[in-house]
């Protein structure tokens, strides 16, 4: 009987260990960075507690691939979990490029939900990310011009300018701006401003911060809108997903999807309103636009919006222009 009793209890055991799941996460951001502390050890830390401890997940020593290579790392099933930025990988991922355009919002808290509403709405059925499940996706902090020697006032300051591409598809924005696109990853931003490599960059407040740049990078001119922002997306393989149950799955989207967006844009908002108070103490001169500039880069930037219209439209979107201007409207009725 007490054999019996033993092996009972041992099966009991195995049970529960096969019950649970184990989601390797890729980490391929700094440990620390805002997105892991900000965000997903919060979020992890809930995905534990309303599944009852069934699904949990591990941060891998190190990450999988490249941060380019992250989205091919989790559909493939070499880690279960990861962020990608598709801006890093030009021409893949076209139609998420509508939450990179320029000139949509300057409010991270704003234009991060939004994204994932328009995501969800109008991109999801065409599969851009087939091979995962998303678990959220947004559009980050709206970048800023950021110079070494004096605010961006005319259209024609740009003429020349050595500009690092925070992503590949900020480089056509460069373009039609007249300013030269340097392509260096943002690790090597402090060499490049420091030995005039660069002129400077499209960076957000933190990110000056972040990289130690205000004595390199000392002006900021702010646009309205934006000068164009990453977006971010948080998946886990869909074979992993599938393993999950349904009660847990649906336990773990209802602190995810839109919820985890919000609250991605309020930590992006909060960041960014904390980096210009210490931008500021810093001595870094922070203008706005004038509306004369700001009418020459919309004049400026409309063939870049152009082309997103055509890529969309080839890629399956029935009526991109109209996605776009909802996506707009959805913004300016959220800034109210």
């Amino acid at each position: 009987m007490t054999l019996l009793g033993m092996a009972a209890a041992l099966a009991v055991g195995v049970g529960s260990a096969a019950a649970r799941t184990v989601i390797r996460y890729s980490p391929w951001l700094p440990a620390h960075h805002a997105v892991h502390d900000g965000l997903i050890r919060p979020w992890i830390k809930e995905v534990e507690r309303v599944t009852e401890g069934r699904v949990s997940v591990e941060f891998l020593p190190k990450a999988v691939g490249t941060a380019a290579s992250q989205f091919d790392v989790v559909r493939d099933g070499l880690a279960d979990m990861g962020v990608i930025l598709p801006g890093y990988t030009p021409g893949r991922f076209p139609l998420l490029e509508m939450g990179e355009l320029p000139l949509l919002s300057s409010d991270a808290a704003v234009i991060a939900p939004a994204f994932y509403r328009s995501y969800f709405k109008h991109f999801a059925a065409l599969e851009p990310l087939k091979g995962t499940h998303v678990l959220t996706i947004f559009s980050t902090t709206p970048n800023q011009l950021v110079t070494d020697t004096k605010i961006i006032e005319t259209l024609s300051d740009f003429s020349g300018l050595k500009l690092r591409a925070p992503t590949v598809t900020s480089i056509p924005i460069i373009n039609a701006l007249g300013a030269v696109p340097v392509q260096k990853p943002v690790s090597e931003m402090y060499e490049l401003a420091s030995t005039g490599v660069v002129d400077g960059t499209f960076f957000a407040a933190t990110a000056i911060n972040d990289w130690k740049l205000a004595e390199l990078l000392p002006y900021m001119t702010k646009v309205p809108g934006g000068i164009g922002q990453p977006v971010m997306a948080f998946l886990v393989n869909e074979a992993t997903w599938n393993s999950i149950s349904e009660e847990d799955r649906k336990a773990i989207m209802e602190v995810s999807g839109e919820k985890l967006a919000a609250a991605a844009g309020k930590n992006y908002a909060e960041s960014e309103e904390a980096a210009y108070a210490k931008l500021k103490q810093a001595g870094v001169t922070i203008q706005d636009a004038s509306p004369s500039l700001v009418q020459e880069l919309k004049q400026a930037l409309a063939p870049v919006e152009a082309e997103w219209v055509a890529k969309a439209k080839a890629n399956g979107l029935e009526d991109p222009a109209a996605v776009l201007a909802e996506f707009r409207a959805d913004m300016a009725e959220a800034e109210k």
